[in-house]
This record gives C-alpha cells, structure tokens and sequence, in this order.
C-alpha cells in the first residue's frame, strides 16, 4: 500500500507534465503529417487507377491509395481537431484563472478599505439642508428634478450630475434604485 504523500507527489508529476504543453504540439505535427499524407495517398491511387480500364488492376490502387488515404485525412483531421480543442480548453482555463485573480484582488481591496474611507460615516449629517432626508448610512438621498428613482449620493447613475434634489425615503411615487439600492442602508 502507497502512502499518500507518494501518491500526491504522482499526481503532481502527471499534472505537470500534462500541463508542460507537448501533448498539443504532438497533436498539431501529427494531424499535419497525416492529412497531405492522406491527400497524396489518395492522388498516387487515383493516378495509378487511371491509367489502366480494366477493373481488377484498378481496385489494388483504390485499396491501398484511396481508401487508406481517405483514413488518413480523416484521422489527421480529427487529430488536428484535438489540437484545436486542446489549445482552446489551456484558454479557457488561463482566462478562468485570470478572472478568479482579478476577484480575489478585488474582494481583497474592498475587505481592507477602512471603515473611514466611505464617503460618510452614519454619525455625520444626513443631508445638507436640515430635516430633509431620512438617515443613510453612506450619506443623503437625492434624485433628479424630475426622477422617479431614489439613489445614494454616490450611486454612479447620478455622479457628476448637478439637477440633484435631496429628497426622503419615505416620499411617495419615487422607487429605489437597483444599482445603489438605498433603502437597504437606511439606519
């Protein structure tokens, strides 16, 4: 019986071999062998058929030429269509990584901002205008003149926009928005 750190350092081998990238140059040069092979294969039975009439000296050039020759092109093809597959999954799994890089990145950044870094701490004013708005836990909640939406000060969708009015929470025919949701940090 094996241990399993022995076993665990097999695996590892297999992995890195599998993934030192020979396989797919083997399958690219192989598949590239065999289809001109099978091609000319197929040419050298088709001129040695045709230059006799009679039947029985044509079939040893279909056999040999065009039937072995059709087998091979296929199966450089299909070989070739490995490669292909091969280089694409080595892709999609590099492209995976680097997603799940740039987000464990991310989610590093956001758990070490401090508390301090957000644009208004809960004890700070609600709005400007005194008894305007209802408390927010990241500042004052406003809309445009005419909006029908209730965002966050610092919800993307109205940054940089200067027809904001500060409204309330608890103001009729305004909807949250979906982006910045605001009423979920309503203190």
């Amino acid at each position: 019986m094996t241990e399993p750190s022995s076993f665990a350092s097999r695996v590892q081998r297999l992995r890195t071999r599998a993934g030192a990238g020979s396989l797919d140059r083997w399958l690219l040069i192989v598949g590239g062998v065999l289809v001109p092979l099978g091609v000319c294969l197929v040419l050298l039975g088709w001129l040695g058929a045709s230059r006799t009439p009679l039947v029985f000296e044509q079939t040893p050039y279909l056999i040999s030429g065009g039937l072995l020759g059709t087998c091979l092109v296929f199966g450089g093809g299909f070989i070739y269509f490995s490669y292909w597959q091969t280089v694409r999954v080595r892709d999609a799994r590099a492209q995976h990584a680097e997603v799940a890089s740039a987000l464990h990145r991310i989610e590093e950044l956001l758990a070490s901002r401090p508390a301090s870094a957000s644009p208004a701490s809960p004890s700070s004013p609600a709005s400007s205008s005194p008894g305007d708005a209802a408390p927010v836990a990241f500042g004052r909640l406003v809309a445009t003149t005419r909006g029908t939406m209730l965002h966050r000060a610092d919800c993307p969708v109205v940054a940089g926009r200067d027809n904001l009015r500060t409204v309330r929470a608890d103001d009729p025919g305004l909807k949250p928005c979906e982006i910045c949701h605001p009423l979920t940090l309503v203190g």
